[in-house]
């Protein structure tokens, strides 16, 4: 209703997004999870992934409403506080200043001037990360060859960059899936992140870059006083003729700011522990001389990515004719149970499924070969990149498991379910410098029996294979 609302006369349903407020904080939790799925699911994540400039636009408004209704609850006072310190009184007030800094002037003078360290917010979730944040850093790398780069976000991005001695992660929690003020309230933390991080610095001696992060919720929220030095990449709305992928978006952005040229891909460090298991079960797995593909089909939770899970049976019913199998257990109880029933498939079809996990993945490649037509990996994303950087070909819904694949070079097909826009499937197509393709398909138009998309799909791997 706020979006027809808007888009139909240019007018803002105020009331609306307020009573949506006070449902997120009704102390029945039912009513408060449901509010919390009505605001960022339903409204700020569809406007979110439109890509539309006036849909940004409209997000600003909304959010901006968001903070000053929370900062106002009782239990809020330390948010509350904390935004008074940066002399945010108001929602005009918030408006004002993301308003500047959406407008900065480029490019920086000097980009290569005493900078020794550059803090970049984590986008929260992997494929973000892997497909933005770390476009920025390898971008940067070569611009600023004594800087240390430090990744603000979660535990797990060690496991993707901890490779890397010139990236350190500082671990910063959000709850994704909490309530309002638990999501507002972590921006404190972050807060604090930063200010230890530059304690002992100079303003021009570091960088604080923030690619449209849910730390700061989309630059909303400041992180410091002087902001000469933060950068903000307004991924929604930021467009340029010669890039239609969020990879490509922010090199370019960063071109412009730093007056460089030149592309630069997605990356990823796997730390030793994760690439060595994973060259250790694909070499065992190859001593019977099979190709092997590396497969995720978790979609972070939302089900409108998947096709069925016929689709999925045949797909792996046909590969697993002429290629040895990783099948990727995910993050969730849903994902777990999604594979479980593959393999059960696939062993009633008389195919031997070696399933392994952190507590017995010692055992297993201390074998001296892994007898199986497939194996499942029931653990950390770090442990699945390194069987996805020795595999032959990836194979995957949109999930992070596409843009680990492009990072590492790896051959890689997406299924890419488009549940949003058309601009949303371009931006989040995985972006590299190796062998991609994509099956692009519309969530309302999937059939019932999905032979064709089948079809396309092994002609697509097909074509991956022969190059």
């Amino acid at each position: 209703m706020v979006i027809a609302h808007h888009r139909d006369s240019n007018g803002y349903l105020r009331d609306a997004v307020a009573l949506l407020c006070e449902i997120t904080a009704s102390e029945d939790r039912e009513i408060a999870r449901a509010g919390v799925a009505a605001l960022f699911p339903a409204l700020i994540e569809r406007l979110n992934d439109s890509f539309d400039p006036a849909a940004c636009k409209l997000y600003h408004q909304i959010f901006a409403q968001v903070i000053d209704f929370y900062r106002g609850l009782p239990e809020a006072r330390e948010f509350d506080k904390a935004l008074r310190n940066f002399g945010l009184m108001n929602e005009a007030d918030l408006l004002t200043r993301k308003s500047r800094i959406s407008n900065l002037k480029f490019p920086i003078p000097n980009p290569q001037s005493q900078i020794s360290k550059v803090l970049l917010l984590s986008r929260v979730t992997i494929g973000a990360d892997v497909a933005v944040t770390s476009v920025i850093i390898a971008k940067l790398r070569n611009l600023l060859p004594q800087a240390e780069f430090v990744l603000l976000g979660s535990r797990k991005l060690r496991e993707l960059f901890g490779g890397d001695p010139r990236v350190r992660i500082h671990e910063i929690k959000y709850e994704r899936g909490g309530g309002v003020l638990s999501r507002l309230t972590s921006w404190i933390d972050v807060i604090e992140a930063v200010n230890d991080e530059v304690k002992g610095l100079d303003t021009d001696e570091f960088w604080l870059i923030d690619p449209d992060s849910r730390l700061t919720q989309l630059g909303l929220l400041p992180l410091l006083k002087d902001e000469r030095n933060y950068f903000f990449f307004e991924s929604r709305s930021y467009q340029h003729e010669n890039a239609t992928r969020i990879g490509q978006l922010a090199s370019c952005w960063l071109d412009e700011i730093t007056g460089t040229t030149g592309e630069a891909f997605p990356y990823v460090a796997l730390p030793a522990e994760h690439r060595n298991f994973g060259q250790s079960v694909c070499e065992k797995l190859r001593r019977t001389g099979s190709h092997i593909i590396a497969i995720s089909l978790g979609v972070g939770g939302n089900p409108r990515k998947r096709i069925s899970d016929q689709f999925e049976f045949e797909l792996v019913n046909h590969l697993i004719a002429d290629s040895t199998l990783i099948l990727d257990k995910g993050a969730s109880n849903e994902e777990r149970q999604q594979i479980n029933r593959i393999v059960a498939m696939l062993r009633a079809g008389g195919k031997t499924v070696v399933e392994i996990n952190q507590q017995n993945s010692a055992a297993v490649i201390s074998q001296e070969k892994i007898q199986a037509d497939a194996i499942t990996w029931d653990g950390s994303i770090g442990a699945f990149g390194g069987l996805i950087a020795a595999s032959d070909e990836y194979i995957g819904y949109d999930s992070a498991g596409q843009h680990v694949a492009a990072a590492l070079r790896v051959p890689a097909l997406t299924i890419f379910v488009n549940s949003n826009t058309r601009t949303f499937a371009e931006r989040w197509q995985s972006h590299g410098s190796g062998l991609i393709e994509a099956l692009n398909l519309d969530a309302g138009r999937i059939p019932a029996n999905a032979d064709g998309i089948l079809a396309q799909a092994i002609s697509l791997h097909s074509r991956l294979r022969r190059s």
